[in-house]
């Protein structure tokens, strides 16, 4: 694997040219940012695969959503769909998920008054969240969308990311250089295992002279997928589970439900964004049998690929969904203070 990384890195140097050049027209203006009149947030990372950026999306939304009415601008990745899609008006209206992608429909049926819309040409999406009453936008996965203005720029990076470092893409996994960070206005240390782990990162972080929060993936609930039935923790605890999974970072999942104590018999691992054939259901639901388990648990993203399955596979299979939130361990005053500065510099 090294050697093979090794071989890249001639290739990750042109990326980083690329990458450098890109970054500079944008600085003297030769690549044009448009701004949108309104505060606009953006949420992003440095690197490819998943860092826990919906999630932190969701914590924003918590805090900003019930004084004002948000937007959600993403690109969409894995939608089978192009263009402009409003996935929810914020009054009820929700698009197929096929057309919308799987975490913009995960957080419009979260959040049915929040407006979420998917466009790859995300300034264009952020006119049309205005035209649709928004007065702040998130902005998904944009630190690299520099075309868009943003008021606030959150980067996300992974404690493990932060303390065992990483190359650039096609060697490793960073679509920017840390240098990147100077573009953001604070950082996020996400998947923190405890507050020691978190200091750690904190530590490699502080040249950058950013405020820094880190945060813990900690299990919310755990929930039937189709009936929204809750299941308690203590009755799931020692229970054998097949784990299916589609995201970025699977070993994450994995993590989420050692805290419910439940054994994974074995995890079924798809690519990030899988939509889910026939031929899968079935590989699952046999799965479930071979490996002597009593339950099929999923993620809340896999979740929202899934619906077209409800009246089917997941009506009468008793299949799971592990909800997840952020648990702030330090830094909350700074992402306070930081969000009103954001909101405050476009009145």
């Amino acid at each position: 694997m090294k050697s093979i990384r090794l071989f890249l890195l001639p290739f990750s140097l042109l990326y980083w040219l690329v990458i450098l050049l890109r970054n500079w027209f944008f600085d003297i203006g030769i690549l044009k940012t448009t701004t949108a009149g309104i505060p606009v947030i953006s949420v992003g990372n440095l690197s490819v695969g998943g860092v826990g950026k919906t999630p932190i999306v969701e914590m924003l939304i918590e805090k900003l959503s019930v004084r004002l009415q948000l937007a959600i601008v993403s690109r969409g990745y894995g939608r089978k769909s192009t263009g402009l899609v409003v996935v929810s008006d914020g009054r009820g209206h929700l698009s197929p998920v096929r057309i919308s992608g799987d975490e913009p429909a995960q957080l419009a049926g979260k959040y049915p008054r929040v407006i979420v819309l998917v466009d790859e040409h995300r300034v264009r999406g952020a006119r049309k969240a205005m035209e649709l009453g928004a007065e702040v936008i998130l902005l998904d996965d944009g630190f690299q969308h520099r075309y868009l203005h943003r008021n606030l720029n959150i980067a996300v990076m992974t404690a493990e990311e932060v303390i065992q470092g990483d190359w650039l893409l096609p060697a490793g996994k960073r679509r920017e250089p840390m240098n990147a960070l100077k573009r953001s206005q604070l950082i996020v240390v996400s998947r923190c295992i405890d507050l020691e782990n978190f200091y750690l990162a904190q530590a490699k972080l502080e040249r950058w002279n950013k405020p820094i929060v880190g945060i813990q993936t900690t299990l919310k609930r755990i929930r039937n997928a189709v009936s929204d039935q809750e299941w308690g923790l203590k009755d799931l605890a020692g229970k054998r589970v097949v784990a299916f999974s589609g995201i970025g970072n699977p070993k994450s999942f994995e993590d989420v439900l050692a805290q419910a104590r439940m054994t994974i018999a074995h995890h079924c691992i798809f690519s990030d964004h899988h939509w889910y054939s026939d031929k899968d259901i079935t590989a699952l639901t046999s799965g479930r049998d071979k490996w002597k388990a009593d339950l099929l648990i999923t993620t809340e993203k896999d979740s929202a690929r899934l619906q077209e399955h409800f009246g089917g596979f997941l009506a009468s299979e008793k299949v799971l969904v592990a909800e997840i939130y952020q648990k702030i361990l330090s830094g909350e005053e700074f992402l306070d203070d930081i969000i009103q500065k954001a909101l405050a510099s476009c009145e």
